[in-house]
């Protein structure tokens, strides 16, 4: 019976090969389109798989009283005390995150990312070895562990280990030889380059040693024993130890390894930079699902609006004894059989696709076949093929024998359901041109509004703390008539890591003789700042700023220039000479007098507000270097420019980057989305597109009669194509209405996430809905005019 079922099904298909051609292209679409989603889903679902006791492993982060509510740094001897003091806990461990370093070997310079870690790490974590021994780390701290990547751009293909590297720490070259070679897997948060065991880094701070005071960019980890759960007691019990062993300490929280990629609610330094968003997996999964489901409408309206074409097959079956449980099983497997045939399609589409989509989401997803890919392949045979088929199936086999033999027209409730499934499509796609549109607008917002400073032909370089040694090199580098001017300071680019030096806590005495207080962000610069980055003073003037008056003790009273933000906040009339009081952070002055105002910029991606801002000068936080260069001749000037700064500062490199595209690439997650939803838009659009094109091909063909006779009557082929055309216009107008509100509501909810948005007027609405008007009319004008232009002596002997 089954190969019966399977035989008839194919003869349908070869019978009418355009519709059965419409519905699995559909189902080839939605599938495909359903295995690139899952297989990403998958894979973001699955970080960390690499440790074997990723189950047992939790981040500490300590509890603060910010916006965040949590940062992940704390002090390195909580390790010892989870250990020691909790039955538990099985094991501990810390990373120290650095900034990125400089590496010689031989003659060969790289720059790498670096961080320490304590002699337990590789207890901990199941990092894969590709050569060596990590563990010799424990014994000798000059041995150092490297990943796979940084070797083979050291080394190239030949043997790292034992091989010595020199790492240039400020003024000091350190040795070290090479343990192991580690694979850093990708789905790892923990990304480096070079590491270097944490008695190493003692050797040379030993005032780190014990130090109860939060360290920065510290991650701390805890091991349960194998099976063990953190449980809310022991959350409770844990959650003052900081506090109990010193005066700086904190609340903790632990955060489960397996909750850091996609559940991390804090913003957190650049250290783990590989974050993903469990909100876009849920997007993604619903988009997924649109363009499956819309898919199975198709095979679900052809399928019902093409049953008047099989009234006599079904009343012959039901007479010659065909019961109607065997019809519907008929049916069904006509759907599973399409079904069967788009999913092999799908999965050589898949295959075909997964190096194109690799690089779109920067990963290197393979198609595996284990229990999940099954599963969800059998969901997609059996669960599409039957959702889409049962109500054809249902619906077919409830014929009336003798209607069935007369030509019976269907029911009122078929033409409700073809109605209805074509106007859901036809609001997916007016919603998803919505969607898209607002991504797009926002994303070409974000990358070029006006931040207000001067980021044309601006060269960033990491200068990693470069202090009065740079000035031979300023003066240097303006003698080139291309050089506009210089400057050195923090990070523009993203200013808020989480760091405890980013802001102060002032107080000063009102009018009335009242204190008040605020907390503002603290920004570094040289006297070259202001106008090497265009910042615009609105009130009194920029600080001096003299290496030798900073370290004399020259400025009794730290001179400061605060942003428009921090004005309004004081609430004064001019803010020019007032006296603050607080704790300057590496100053040792907690002294300040405003002695300027300038006007805002933003110092972070928009989608944070601009808070209060003083700008001051320190030599200890002057990390970056900005280079205003000519717009002729950039390569030979940032030529010249590497070569005075290696000539200069033996051993560091000069790696340049221009200040605009570092700002861009702020808002890759926004850039990826919006690629995500032009695809998704453009299926969408297809496929219902496929949708409109089969049920003109099946409305004419069942009204070729009715075409004839009206042009017998004197119709044109003209006013026959608007007689098709005005019914589908009727339906996108509906669609139109219903897509509104939800298209409103997720531009709303989207756009809520930014502080800076981009106008988004009314006329997008009906944009969209336009959109899919004049792509639904094209359609039925290509399919109808065939149609209408026929001979009418043809169409009145059809059949």
């Amino acid at each position: 019976m089954l190969k019966h079922y399977v035989k008839v099904a194919l003869r349908l298909i070869k019978r009418s090969f355009l519709f059965s051609s419409i519905n699995m292209l559909g189902f080839v679409v939605g599938m495909t389109a359903a295995f690139l989603i899952y297989l990403w889903i998958v894979d973001e679902l699955t970080f960390e798989d690499f440790n074997k006791n990723r189950n047992e492993i939790y981040r500490v982060i300590r509890v603060v009283e910010n916006a965040d509510g949590q940062v992940p740094s704390t002090a390195t001897p909580l390790s010892g005390i989870f250990r020691k003091d909790y039955p538990k806990v099985e094991n501990a461990t810390f990373i120290k995150y650095s900034n990125a370093a400089d590496f010689h070997f031989g003659n060969d310079f790289i720059v790498a990312k670096l961080a320490y870690v304590d002699t337990t790490f590789f207890d901990v974590f199941d990092f894969p070895v590709v050569a060596g021994d990590p563990k010799l780390m424990k014994k000798d701290p000059q041995q150092i562990v490297i990943s796979e990547e940084t070797a083979k751009r050291m080394f190239g293909n030949a043997s790292a280990i034992g091989k010595e590297v020199i790492h240039n720490f400020w003024r000091e070259q350190r040795p070290y030889k090479v343990a192991a070679v580690l694979k850093v897997p990708r789905k790892s948060h923990i990304q480096f380059d070079v590491l270097i065991g944490w008695n190493s880094f003692l050797s040379y701070h030993k005032e780190e040693e014990n130090n109860w005071g939060w360290s920065e960019r510290m991650h701390v980890y805890i091991q349960l024993k194998k099976g063990q759960k953190l449980t809310d007691a022991d959350r409770l019990a844990m959650r003052n130890l900081w506090i109990d062993h010193s005066q700086w300490g904190k609340p903790l929280d632990f955060q489960p390894l397996s909750d850091i990629h996609l559940r991390t609610p804090f913003k957190e330094p650049d250290d783990v930079y590989n974050h993903g968003n469990i909100q876009q997996i849920y997007l993604f999964a619903a988009l997924a699902a649109l363009i499956v489901f819309m898919g199975a409408f198709n095979f679900t309206t052809l399928s019902t609006a093409r049953a008047s074409q099989r009234f006599k097959e079904i009343g012959v079956r039901k007479v010659t004894g065909a019961k109607r449980h065997m019809l519907i099983t008929q049916f069904l497997s006509e759907s599973l059989v399409q079904a069967f045939l788009a999913l092999l399609l799908a999965l050589a589409l898949t295959e075909l696709l997964l190096p194109l989509f690799n690089r779109f989401v920067e990963k290197d997803i393979v198609l595996i076949f284990n229990w999940q890919t099954v599963l969800f392949i059998l969901f997609g045979i059996l669960g599409i093929g039957c959702l889409a088929g049962s109500f054809p199936a249902f619906y077919m086999s409830s014929f009336n024998p003798l209607l069935a033999f007369k030509g019976g027209q269907a029911t009122g409730r078929k033409g409700a359901l073809v109605k209805g499934l074509v106007c859901v499509q036809f609001v997916i796609s007016i919603v998803m041109i919505i969607g898209t549109v607002v991504v797009f607008k926002q994303l070409h917002y974000l990358q070029n509004a006006d931040v207000g400073l001067d980021t044309e032909n601006l060269v960033m370089v990491d200068v990693d703390d470069w202090r009065e040694e740079s000035i031979p090199y300023k003066q240097e580098v303006l003698k080139n008539s291309h050089v506009k001017s210089i400057t050195i300071g923090v990070d523009l680019s993203d200013f808020l890591q989480g760091y405890r030096w980013e802001t102060s806590k002032f107080s000063w005495q009102d009018e009335v003789g009242r204190m008040d207080s605020l907390e503002m962000v603290g920004l570094v610069g040289d006297r070259d700042f202001f106008q090497t980055l265009g910042l615009e003073l609105v009130k009194g003037e920029a600080f001096e700023a003299d290496p030798d008056k900073f370290w004399s003790g020259a400025y009794n009273v730290t001179p400061i220039v605060i942003n428009e933000t921090a004005w309004k906040m004081l609430d004064v009339e001019n803010p020019v000479g007032m006296i603050l009081k607080g704790d300057l952070n590496f100053t040792g002055r907690g002294t300040s007098r405003i002695v300027g105002v300038v006007k805002d910029f933003n110092y972070q991606p928009l989608r944070e507000k601009i808070r209060p801002v003083f700008i001051y000068y320190t030599n200890q936080l002057l990390v970056k270097m900005y280079v205003k260069i000519s717009p002729v001749n950039q390569a030979e000037t940032l030529n010249f420019l590497k070569t005075k700064y290696e000539e200069m500062r033996p051993n560091h490199i000069f790696v340049p980057q221009f200040f605009k595209s570092v700002l861009k690439n702020n808002y890759a997650r926004e850039r990826q989305l919006s690629q995500v939803f032009l695809i998704f838009t453009i299926l969408s659009i297809l496929v219902a597109m496929m949708g409109v094109f089969g049920l003109v091909a099946l409305s004419t063909a069942q009204r070729t009669k009715e075409i004839g006779i009206r042009k017998v009557n004197g119709a044109h082929s003209d006013r026959i194509v608007r007689m098709f055309c005005r019914e589908y216009m009727i339906w996108v107008g509906v669609a139109f209405v219903i897509a509104c509100p939800p298209g409103y509501l997720f531009m709303d909810r989207w756009l809520s996430n930014f502080a800076y948005q981009a106008t988004v007027g009314w006329w997008l609405f009906p944009m969209a809905g336009l959109v899919v008007l004049l792509i639904t009319i094209l359609t039925v004008i290509v399919q109808t005019w065939r149609a209408a232009s026929r001979n009418p002596v043809t169409s009145l002997r059809y059949e």
